[in-house]
């Protein structure tokens, strides 16, 4: 489907939009009584291992503002999480190691050498891993996320759209990593060198420990967990708080999660926005977002991560690069009714807790650079 929107988003080919939005609901709704009747009502959810045993109780220093404890994930400092996983969970299928980060620290954006009202994340990745031992090889590492995916600290100063309550993050394992019947380590660290105190790093989620150590701290680090054997590695032990470490093992349990762009609005008149209704079926949706391409091959990220309904998200037009070459060095650029208008496709995706992934169909606008004084 292709969507003009002129004069800084003017919508057209409305009826067809319509017409799709209606065909789309009675499939839907269609499925949704077949599914009933069919008593498709079992479901066989992951397991997740962690040591407060519910994954949603770790909720101190990673949210909001307030003391953070010190808790910081960085270049030089390790977290170490001790499980032991019972031999008789071998059966599933999938496996993801995952932690819950938040109050990411930001740093202000600047455009033609001014400071802007926008600010982005310090530039970074956060790595775990999981070994049988008290050392962890390269072959192991998993890039957990990067730091621009976790929700901000909030500013004295600034109003940021960015900050939100921290959330978990996870990173595909083979089972074969898995030593079952008996104690393992997950690391998680940072391979980012100025990630390296609080002032730059995100915040860990915790909930309230115990005596019952299975967790550490290992500071002597620089980018890379420890490789070999050594009896300081868990010299730091934690007891009244427990880091958000987990294990989640997941059956196999393939779900259709149908996804469709509903309808278009206009949105905040400051920046311009755009708004895309969108609906999202299926069963325990984790997370979804709104993706934009140039080419309709090469996909980004825009604008912040939903995990909750309703499933509505905004383009910026102020926050896409308009290209100040002519079009025959940017096929995607057009001259119409002179004005230059940038060609984008987006789409909206989403993720279950089974890590099941879903796309919308693309959409193609047409979005008018109304910086161009043509």
């Amino acid at each position: 489907m292709r969507i003009s929107l002129r004069n800084g988003w003017k919508l057209i080919n409305s009826i067809k939009l319509l017409f799709f939005i209606s065909i789309y609901i009675l499939l839907n709704l269609t499925n949704l009584i077949n599914a009933q009747s069919n008593n498709q009502t079992t479901i066989s959810y992951p397991l997740y291992l962690c040591s407060a045993n519910n994954p949603n109780d770790y909720r101190l220093f990673a949210n909001g503002g307030g003391w953070d404890g010190f808790w910081y994930v960085g270049y030089n400092r390790v977290w170490i999480k001790k499980i032991f996983i019972p031999e008789n969970l071998s059966n599933y299928k999938t496996a993801f190691l995952g932690a819950k980060l938040g109050r990411m620290k930001s740093q202000q954006v600047y455009k033609n050498g001014k400071a802007t009202l926008d600010k982005e994340a310090i530039p970074g990745d956060i790595y775990i891993a999981i070994s049988s031992t008290i050392s962890w090889q390269k072959s192991t590492w998993k890039l957990l996320t990067f730091t621009s995916e976790i929700p901000f600290e909030g500013d004295s100063e600034l109003a940021i759209e960015q900050i939100g309550e921290s959330q978990w993050f996870w990173a595909k394992i083979p089972i074969s990593d898995i030593s079952f019947g008996q104690d393992n380590y997950i690391a998680l660290w940072s391979t980012s060198s100025y990630l390296n105190n609080t002032a730059n790093s995100p915040i860990i989620a915790a909930a309230w420990g115990d005596k019952d150590t299975n967790s550490f701290i290992n500071d002597e680090i620089r980018g890379i967990p420890p490789q070999h054997f050594s009896t300081t590695t868990l010299k730091s032990t934690l007891t009244v708080f427990d880091p958000a470490i987990a294990l989640k093992l997941v059956p196999e349990l393939l779900q259709n999660i149908t996804i469709g762009i509903m309808g278009i609005s206009n949105g905040e008149k400051i920046s311009e926005k755009k708004v895309f209704y969108s609906s999202i079926l299926g069963n325990e949706i984790e997370k979804a977002w709104f993706e934009i391409s140039e080419d309709n091959k090469n996909w980004k990220k825009h604008g912040l991560t939903i995990y909750t309904s309703p499933y509505i998200f905004s383009i910026n037009p102020k926050k896409l690069a308009f290209e100040k070459h002519g079009k025959e060095n940017n096929k995607n650029q057009h001259e119409i009714s002179n004005n230059l208008f940038l060609r984008i496709f987006i789409r909206v995706c989403a993720i279950d807790i089974w890590e099941n992934i879903a796309k919308s169909d693309t959409l193609e606008i047409f979005i008018v650079d109304k910086t161009d004084k043509k």
